[in-house]
């Protein structure tokens, strides 16, 4: 596989278990898989409020998990783990797809290789947040969807870091999309979008609030990734 360890961004952070809730009331059910099909099985079955990833996932050949009319308001949780394509599909491949449903939770979830790392369709009040997402084609694609949270991700080395197509009234906030081309955030033929706080260089049609294209401009990326060989994600602290 490409990518063997953690991001550095994540080398600090302290893993406490089973993680909080994002939803009021009853601590939630949880289950813990170590594949794809597992994770998908978990998140599908109803049984469970929150499926956790334990494991890396590497040289995945094929989509990942498909999350299609399965109950609203369940989490996945990689918990800072990686979920790696082996880029080989005839057909597209998405890491994770969420269609036709609401209140969904991603977070924590490192991906790379995919066609696309999270794909939307018809998906409503689903959060995307935390996640670190590198070389896939697009990096988050949302389309016929509305009122979603897209917050603090970063991705990377995309055709399309973000591709926003026939949804409204979205919320994209301190999102880092940057190294991508042609475009960090594609936006189209969409109303209601509001943006705050992100970083990137090249949109079509995207603005955030009170400027023209992100609010910050990203930063030359000078810690060995300029080839974009994945490869060299490595975690500095050991």
């Amino acid at each position: 596989a490409m990518l063997q360890r953690k991001p550095a961004r994540w080398a600090t952070a302290v893993l406490c278990g089973v993680p909080s809730s994002s939803f009021a009331g009853a601590a939630d059910s949880v289950e813990t898989s170590s594949t794809c099909a597992e994770c998908e099985a978990a998140l599908s079955s109803g049984l469970y409020d929150v499926g956790v990833l334990d494991t890396d996932i590497l040289e995945h050949s094929g989509s990942c998990i498909e999350l299609n009319w399965v109950p609203s308001n369940v989490t996945f949780d990689c918990a800072q783990h990686l979920i790696d394509s082996n880029g080989l599909s005839i057909e597209p491949a998405r890491a994770v797809s969420m269609m036709q449903g609401s209140g969904y939770t991603v977070k924590n979830c490192a991906i790379s290789d995919f066609d696309a790392a999270l794909y939307l369709v018809n998906a409503s009040e689903t959060v995307l947040e935390n996640n670190l997402l590198l070389g896939n084609r697009v990096g988050i694609d949302l389309s016929n969807g509305g009122q979603n949270l897209i917050e603090g991700n970063e991705i990377r080395w995309s055709e399309k870091g973000m591709k926003i197509t026939n949804s409204h009234d979205n919320t994209v906030s301190s999102n880092t999309v940057c190294d991508n081309y042609p475009y960090d955030i594609y936006h189209c033929c969409s109303t209601g979008n509001v943006g705050s706080d992100n970083t990137c260089d090249f949109t079509e049609s995207w603005d955030d609030a009170g400027t023209s294209g992100c609010t910050n401009t990203c930063a030359i990326f000078s810690c060995g990734f300029e080839t974009g060989d994945l490869s060299e994600w490595s975690d500095p602290a050991g």
